[in-house]
């Protein structure tokens, strides 16, 4: 690619208000709504090249994460993603005209999907969808007519985990996180998705309550639900570590469950 990774498109929106108007669409009845932007969290780009367009590979977007809150409540605190159709790679300089012909309807981005169907199905170990929308970009936009889709979720109590820190707890309060985790996983497996990557990181745990949600749905894959427990779904989020002298998926019974640098006991 002759672009840049480090280009961003969604930029300077702190303070922004932007409306959003889900659709009705049943058994989802969310409300109209304005949300503020307070800070961009991160942005990624996939470009793509008019060949791998042409191919159906895809098409160039850019994700950017924000958090936000709803206008009436500015304590209510929720993260806002924006999808946003940007030139094929290489074509970014070209004039508004030529990149208005390659605006396209908005796609079905999973992390929509899934957090969709996730409400819809009543998952309570999950972020809830708070609001959604699809929209075309106006004539100022990278793409002019190209789409722009808005995704909001609630940021729920507690903490996304973290290696060190979890590795640092003493194996009792440990392994309370991981049965919490045993519970809470196939709640989520059995509606079909769950975090692509999975890591520590999509693990959010409120220590205060002890409540768990699992996050992360920007790469959702879909899976089976789970019929019966096996260990093996502890590696998958890191919460263990197979002994790498043998094939971790072949007997987890011989897994053990380290500190940072010394066995537990």
């Amino acid at each position: 690619m002759d672009t840049p990774e480090t280009a961003e498109f969604l930029c300077d929106l702190e303070g922004t208000g932007v409306t959003l108007d889900p659709p009705p669409e049943p058994p989802l009845h969310l409300p109209r709504q304005t949300w503020v932007i307070e800070k961009k969290l991160s942005e990624r780009a996939q470009w793509m090249t008019q060949k791998d367009v042409d191919e159906g590979v895809g098409i160039s977007y850019a994700a950017a994460k924000f958090l936000c809150h709803p206008k009436e409540n500015p304590t209510k605190k929720a993260f806002m993603r924006i999808y946003l159709q940007i030139p094929v790679s290489g074509t970014q300089y070209l004039s508004a005209e030529i990149r208005r012909k390659r605006a396209v309807k908005p796609r079905p981005h999973i992390e929509l999907t899934a957090l969709k169907t996730l409400k819809e199905k009543g998952c309570d170990v999950v972020p809830d969808l708070l609001a959604y929308q699809d929209g075309k970009q106006g004539e100022d936009g990278i793409v002019p007519g190209g789409y722009i889709t808005y995704v909001v979720w609630d940021k729920v109590p507690g903490e996304s985990l973290s290696p060190d820190e979890f590795w640092r707890l003493d194996f009792e309060a440990r392994q309370a996180i991981r049965d919490k985790f045993r519970e809470v996983f196939p709640k989520l497996t059995k509606h079909g998705f769950l975090p692509c990557m999975g890591s520590l990181s999509k693990i959010i745990f409120d220590k205060a309550t002890g409540n768990m949600h699992l996050s992360g749905f920007s790469r959702a894959a879909h899976s089976e639900a789970i019929e019966e427990w096996d260990d093996k779904y502890y590696k998958l989020f890191h919460l263990a570590e197979p002994p790498k002298t043998v094939d971790p998926t072949k007997d987890t019974r011989l897994w053990t469950w380290p500190k940072a640098s010394t066995g537990d006991t």
